[in-house]
């Protein structure tokens, strides 16, 4: 598969990755100030390049901007938890005694491509997030606004914004100066921290897309060139929401036939006794005498 030269990057370098530590750190320390003099503080995220890496974004451009292709690579990789951005961290701390109090999601992401924020704060062991707003090709201003208006009465709410595209961040802070909010509100711009570099991202693009299969299965990226893995292993899932509709409608049935069973157990244990004696009466045993006994004729 022929990948398109829109993309260059390289790895980030030591003093990058620690510059971007130091904004982070350089946050956290005001917020901690904010909140010791009694100051509420709710944050506002983007996804890519800030709570996970900007891998999928690298993808994207690596694909020509092809949506319909980058659809399918996220797509596929729906079950796959995405990798922590430098700001992750931070995020999880949400609600702790000396951190921010509150926070939401604005991200382009929209349609299927959220299933994959969702899924990364799930298996996370579920991120506290208040609301979680994808506005795919629209202006993310329009978000603020609502956010920052949900805030508009309370002066002691300070809002922290945090996004790795320099337009995103001015909007934030135009609507901010609109409402009159800009003394209680900062816009930060994340710089685009990548602990991988170009060839892995055509490498990981072509091992997803390329992958025959017809069931999930857990995949490593491998060199080009040498053979050799580079340590990345996937689960790619090429049909993923007809698994996700068999493992929502698997669980609705097993509570349907334990509630069934339970509403009718004495019937169904008696009846149990007559038809099939000695038969352990689990509770797919007596769903299935049930359903018999429904049976017309």
């Amino acid at each position: 598969m022929a990948l398109s030269k829109v993309m260059s990057f390289q790895k980030s370098t030591p003093e990058e990755i620690a510059a971007c530590a130091a904004l982070v750190s350089r946050t956290e320390q005001e917020i901690e100030r904010l909140v010791a003099e009694g100051k509420k503080v709710h944050l506002i995220w983007d996804v890519d390049h800030v709570l996970v890496s900007g891998r999928s974004d690298d993808v994207f451009a690596a694909l020509g901007y092809d949506v319909p292709k980058y659809f399918a690579f996220e797509e596929r990789l729906a079950f796959e938890c995405m990798s922590d951005g430098p700001w992750a961290r931070l995020a999880r701390r949400c609600g702790e005694k000396t951190r921010h109090q509150s926070q939401d999601i604005v991200t382009a992401r929209s349609s299927f491509l959220s299933l994959r924020v969702m899924m990364w704060l799930l298996m996370n062991g579920y991120i506290d997030i208040r609301w979680q707003l994808f506005v795919g090709h629209q202006s993310k201003a329009e978000s603020y606004r609502i956010i920052l208006k949900s805030f508009e009465r309370d002066p002691d709410v300070h809002v922290f914004m945090v996004d790795d595209g320099a337009k995103h961040v001015e909007a934030f802070k135009q609507v901010a100066a609109e409402l009159g909010m800009s003394d209680r509100t900062v816009g930060i711009l994340s710089p685009q921290i990548r602990q991988y570099d170009e060839a892995e991202i055509k490498r990981e693009a072509e091992a997803v897309l390329g992958y025959a299969g017809d069931k999930p299965a857990f995949i490593t990226v491998r060199d080009r060139v040498l053979g050799e893995d580079n340590g990345r292993y996937l689960t790619v899932t090429p049909d993923p929401f007809q698994s996700i509709r068999r493992a929502l409608l698997s669980e609705h049935m097993d509570l349907h036939k334990e509630a069934t069973v339970e509403q009718h157990r004495k019937t169904l244990e008696a009846f149990s006794d007559d038809v099939t004696p000695g038969q352990p009466k689990t509770v797919e045993h007596l769903f299935f005498l049930h359903e018999l006994l429904r049976s017309p004729g």
